[in-house]
């Protein structure tokens, strides 16, 4: 663990806080903190924000991890994020973790800022860094696939745009959840969720451009043959894996395209669903495309970065983190569209599915 000036990016700029920062005023009111970009070590790293005896009656307090590539040139990306609620009933220690994965020749920084007025005062404000202690030869880096040739850089989505709040349709999909008025543009097969979920890997791979003859495909846990026929008629190169269990980081297993479209399996611990996303997501290349389903328990609630509550069953906030998590580790997540729950189907247990897509960069 070592510390990190929380205003090193900006020394002169005053904090929101009260007596933090430096003596000019920001030109943002809302700006708390913003740390060097600096290199970390790669693998698994989180920073880590104190505030003593904070006292606030209200106000949140958005943390961002930005990551930097110095020998590209290209703007900064958002690559985790998380957000503290800072109010509290009597003064009391605030702390926060924010977890993401370091990769070579990237630069990171940490940032905060209030996403509205508050009335805090805080005692300090100290930021430390938690790297990844292991060999960094036991990090596998994934093979780079040939799609990263034509992938443009305005297909990644940073985290801010997450949230997609336009009608989701099958033929150009983004994340999104089935929605009768998706069965609807389904011309043949299945008419229920896992057509669905077949029609939407099958169009998402085309909407992306994953279309190149002999790229390599997996297609995880069962399906219809008419889907595994279809992948075979335009060239792929398909192979089949068991959903359970997932391939170890060190299998060697990758493919230019992972597709699982009968999705997360019913798993009570929220650590095992997540081991499961990370794991098979983690078989894409460099470049590639894979897209995941889950089924989960729809409600109208806003979807929040906060670190939701997880149960026995998989929310929409769970999916919300799963997106930030994936961010962190070095995707671009196409944005999240929830539809209201009543157009979601939904099967005999009121769960509706929902598609993950994410390009590995």
């Amino acid at each position: 663990m070592r510390d990190i000036d929380p205003f090193s990016y900006f020394p002169n700029h005053t904090s929101a806080i009260p007596g933090l920062g430096g003596d000019r005023q920001s030109p943002d009111p809302r700006y708390c903190f913003h740390t060097q970009y600096i290199d970390v070590r790669p693998g698994p790293a989180r920073y880590e924000l104190l505030l003593p005896r904070v006292r606030a009656s209200y106000g949140q307090l958005a943390l961002r991890v930005h990551a930097y590539r110095p020998d590209t040139g290209e703007n900064a990306s958002l690559v985790a994020g998380a957000r503290l609620d800072v109010a509290v009933d009597e003064a009391q220690d605030l702390r926060v973790s924010v977890l993401f994965s370091a990769m070579r020749n990237v630069q990171y920084a940490f940032y905060g800022f209030f996403i509205e007025h508050s009335d805090i005062e805080a005692d300090g404000l100290s930021v430390a860094l938690q790297e990844f202690e292991g060999e960094v030869e036991d990090i596998v880096d994934p093979p780079r696939s040939i799609l990263a040739l034509n992938q443009d850089p305005a297909d990644v989505r940073p985290a801010n745009a997450l949230i997609h709040v336009v009608t989701p349709h099958l033929v150009a999909p983004v994340s999104q959840d089935c929605t009768w008025r998706q069965l609807y543009e389904i011309k043949d097969g299945d008419l229920g969720p896992d057509g669905w979920a077949e029609a939407l890997c099958l169009n998402a791979l085309r909407f992306y451009e994953v279309t190149q003859p002999a790229l390599e495909g997996l297609v995880v846990g069962a399906c219809s043959d008419g889907f595994v026929a279809t992948l075979r008629e335009a060239r792929f190169a398909v192979e089949a894996a068991p959903a359970i269990p997932p391939p170890p980081p060190t299998s060697g297993l990758f493919a230019d395209f992972v597709v699982w479209p009968e999705g997360l399996l019913a798993d009570p611990d929220p650590a095992a669903r997540w081991y499961a996303i990370k794991s098979w997501f983690g078989r894409v290349k460099i470049g590639g495309i894979g897209i995941v389903t889950c089924r989960y328990r729809p409600d109208d609630a806003p979807v929040s970065s906060l670190l939701a509550i997880e149960g026995t069953e998989v929310s929409r906030n769970e999916i919300g983190k799963w997106a930030l998590r994936l961010i962190g580790e070095g995707y671009s997540v196409a944005p999240l569209a929830f539809s209201p729950s009543e157009d979601c189907v939904l099967d005999a247990e009121g769960l509706a599915r929902f598609a993950i897509i994410a390009r590995r960069l």
